[in-house]
């Protein structure tokens, strides 16, 4: 692949690179190259001397040794989408320790030991990334485990006594429900409380001296999944250094003002590198007070299980108008299947129906609006012509009615994780909307320039038609820790042949419309190569403007869906 732009979205999709900034990841993209290989291709033999880190783009990869008595094969750890390996020899120059094969048709970045030093160059911070990616390597080898996996030391801090340290163990708790990756809770302070006590999951140490916190963590590295480590406000400041010293991530449970137990714990947290404060990758703030207040709590930590262990599901859902209809037949499977969805993107219709699905009114929710627009004399009462200018119409009726559904709704109140996609038309970038009112997002992702008037922004900005863009929003996903992702694009391909709209003359908007999608159709296909599942739910005879044959796209979009089930399931499967 020649494209850079097509590698720069590759490179920010995976989540080691997430911390990076735009210039950065152009760097990254710059020195890596794609290659492809076939089911059960050997990648490199113990004793190869290629130095290399390979990034997985999609597909499996086995990393295995041979045995010392009978020669077979013996599983040591298998990667997907997301991960790495080759970091051993690409930083000491060894040769493999281990060998590697595909187990799936595959897609790579790779980066040369060569071009990662003329990288570390531009990117001095990404050397201590690595370094921190080879100690957990070498650790694991050391304390003799038959792992490959990069564990995660995350570092909870504790402001007020709410929940106390019951978060943490309910948190590893889930983390095994949802995944069977284990977790360990090393808690250098006597706190204890209810069946804490009790847990499998937790162990208490009386000590606090740092070197003796090291030798704690490292008998766990071989055998844990997630480390989980705690500050709590009566903790000393060399306990706190300590503790933060040893986190890949901080997560601040941060309470109400006037329940923090120490004041003088305030200045504690200035101990926290301001590196990593700045970076959503490194450090995370959960108000843990507000969680309690609204019943989130549970929601909360079975999301927070998901996102550490992987298993996060997220949908994306595309443009096309009337054609994106069959998006809500994929809702309805997904409901009656009960298959729970932990994040959607949308642009366009996509955002409306994601809108829907986020906030739980589903499918059935959805089907008062539809009955709005079922002929069409119906839908011409939502044509409001506007004179000559930004747009054929306002689109003020549209708005009104979705309403009357999405009005009430907020970003912070939807139990599923929504993003919606719009494109500032001054700069022309992606913009994620992820705060306030649903419904002003949605109006922003379905405003197709030269049809609807653009929404002018109470900062000066002029948002359009999200799937200019990015038709099919994956990489919102992706750059958030989605790792299992289903791509819907509604978008008709040049195979297809579509009607053309003569109600009323009206071609112009057929040129218009037609026109974006011809682009979006491609850059959808490109985009869904980071997706683990791709439906594209194209009814035939059918166009853009057949917003009254809802019925029809909707049990299309049920029948791909459910031809697909089997490949979907998968994604719901624990790793063991």
């Amino acid at each position: 692949m020649k494209d850079i732009e097509g590698k720069v979205h590759l490179v920010g999709s995976l989540p080691l690179f997430r911390s990076l900034s735009k210039k950065e990841i152009h760097f990254v993209a710059d020195a890596v190259q794609i290659f492809e290989a076939k089911r059960d291709d050997v990648l490199f033999r113990k004793g190869d001397s290629d130095r290399a880190l390979y990034l997985i783009l999609s597909g499996s990869v086995l990393i295995y040794s041979h045995g010392k008595s009978d020669g077979k094969e013996e599983e040591l750890q298998v990667l997907k989408k997301g991960e790495y390996f080759g970091i051993q020899s690409l930083l000491t120059g060894e040769s493999h320790s281990q060998n590697a094969k595909t187990l799936s048709e595959s897609r790579f970045l790779y980066l040369s030991q060569e071009n990662f030093q003329d990288l570390i160059q531009k990117i001095p911070f990404l050397s201590v990334t690595f370094s921190r990616m080879l100690t957990k390597t070498l650790r694991n080898e050391l304390l003799g485990s038959k792992e490959y996996f990069s564990n995660s030391v995350l570092c909870f801090i504790h402001s007020a006594d709410t929940m106390s340290s019951n978060y943490t163990v309910v948190l590893a708790e889930q983390i095994y429900k949802e995944s069977n990756k284990k977790s360990v809770i090393l808690r250098f302070n006597q706190r204890a409380s209810g069946s804490d006590e009790k847990s499998e999951f937790l162990k208490q140490y009386r000590f606090q001296d740092p070197e003796k916190i090291k030798e704690v963590l490292g008998r766990h590295y071989a055998t844990h999944s997630f480390i989980f480590l705690e500050i709590f406000p009566e903790d000393p400041e060399e306990l706190v250094k300590a503790l933060l010293g040893e986190a890949d991530r901080i997560d601040h449970l941060v309470g109400l003002p006037s329940k923090i137990v120490n004041p003088e714990f305030k200045n504690l947290l200035s101990l926290i590198p301001e590196e990593a404060k700045s970076n959503d990758v490194l450090y995370h703030e959960t108000h843990i007070d507000y969680l309690f207040s609204k019943g989130k709590i549970d929601s909360h930590i079975k999301w927070k299980a998901r996102e550490l262990s992987g298993t996060q599901i997220g949908v994306a859902l595309g443009g096309g108008a009337a054609l994106g209809l069959a998006q809500i037949g994929i809702m309805k499977v997904f409901e009656e299947e009960g298959l729970a969805v932990d994040m959607i993107a949308g642009t366009s219709i996509g955002a409306v129906i994601g809108a829907f699905w986020a906030s739980g009114l589903g499918y059935k929710g959805i089907l008062p609006l539809l009955s709005e627009i079922d002929s069409i004399f119906k839908m011409f009462k939502l044509v409001d012509f506007s004179f000559p200018g930004q747009g054929l119409l306002h689109g003020k009726n549209v708005r009104n009615m979705l309403e009357k559904y999405l009005g009430h709704l907020n970003f912070e109140d939807l139990p599923t994780k929504l993003r919606l996609i719009a494109c500032d038309i001054s700069t022309r970038k992606e913009v994620v909307l992820s705060e306030g009112k649903v419904l002003d997002a949605v109006m922003c992702s379905v405003s197709i320039p030269g049809v609807f008037i653009p929404i002018l922004q109470d900062n000066g900005r002029i948002y359009v038609d999200g799937g200019i863009v990015n038709p099919l929003p994956v990489s919102p996903l992706s750059h958030e820790g989605v790792e299992k992702i289903i791509a819907v694009n509604s978008m008709p391909s040049s195979r297809d042949t579509m009607k053309t709209n003569k109600l009323l003359n009206l071609n112009v908007l057929d040129i218009i419309v037609n026109s974006l999608y011809s682009l979006q159709y491609r850059i959808g296909k490109y985009s869904a190569q980071d997706a683990d599942i791709y439906l594209n739910p194209i009814l035939e005879n059918s166009n853009w403007f057949e917003f009254w044959r809802s019925q029809d796209f909707i049990e299309y979009g049920e029948k791909v869906t459910r031809a697909a089930l089997p490949e979907i399931r998968k994604l719901y499967e624990k790793d063991v």
